[in-house]
């Protein structure tokens, strides 16, 4: 895999990461925090820090986290997308799809390899 290409996929991964982590936050400091969100936001940044962290150290074969990941993200994508009047969470749904959809053809190059 070119430098290049696996530079996009650090990117894409460490914004929704980011973005995840501050959901959490957000959201657990809320009166009534909603523990599907906090979940599977928590769950998309774990799995994107890892992916970013294999990635980073060249550490070769990624194995499961690219696809742990990947449902990951399409999970919070989903759960976030429930919540069309709050602008935060449609951010955050449309990040995580977007990272998905990156980390597919990631997906596809780790199979064939």
């Amino acid at each position: 895999m070119t430098r290049l290409k696996t530079d996009q996929y650090i990117k894409v991964c460490m914004k929704t990461w980011l973005l995840c982590e501050a959901s959490v936050h957000a959201e657990s400091a809320s009166p009534a925090p909603r523990k599907n969100i906090v979940r599977e936001c928590n769950e998309c940044a774990k799995a994107c820090f890892a992916v970013v962290t294999r990635l980073v150290s060249n550490a070769g074969d990624l194995g499961e986290l690219v696809l742990n990941c990947l449902l990951h993200c399409r999970q919070c994508s989903t759960e976030c997308a429930k919540y069309p009047a709050e602008e935060d969470l449609q951010f955050c749904a449309m990040v995580s799809s977007i990272c998905a959809d990156t980390l597919t053809e990631l997906a596809v190059i780790q199979q064939s390899n």
